[in-house]
């Protein structure tokens, strides 16, 4: 199964990222951190397409997930990546349940549908981007 959640948007690099903060809050969300991911590896004398990760949290969401399982710990925050795919962006999430899922770090009865409600609600972050302009 996929860990990850990724869609193209005909939006371009700079207009997804200038959306990212609006977006990611009107679904619960917070950015905790933008990270200029290309530029960093641009100073380290590496080239790649220009690339953003942003540290998304819903708190409500985080305290829940540590409360069933504290090993949850190391997939937070949740990452948001928005990528220059030329003449659009892709948008993309991390699956956290997937990766939960593959490690089989749980047995809880609660946390398959708890990962299912996190997915859904990162998978919305990303449909939120394609309001009538997905490619």
């Amino acid at each position: 199964m996929a860990t990850e959640y990724r869609k193209n948007s005909k939006l371009t690099f700079e207009e997804a990222c200038s959306k990212v903060p609006d977006l990611v809050t009107r679904n619960g969300f917070a950015v905790l951190a933008e990270i200029k991911t290309s530029e960093i590896l641009k100073s380290k004398g590496f080239d790649y397409t220009e690339l953003r990760t942003y540290d998304i949290c819903n708190a409500g969401l985080a305290s829940r997930a540590l409360a069933m399982d504290t090993r949850l710990e190391s997939l937070l925050p949740c990452h948001l990546i928005v990528k220059n795919a030329g003449d659009h962006s892709e948008i993309s999430v991390q699956l956290p349940g997937e990766i939960f899922r593959t490690l089989n770090l749980s047995h809880s009865k609660d946390m398959e549908p708890f990962l299912v409600e996190v997915e859904t609600k990162l998978k919305k972050i990303v449909n939120s981007f394609m309001d009538n302009d997905s490619i």
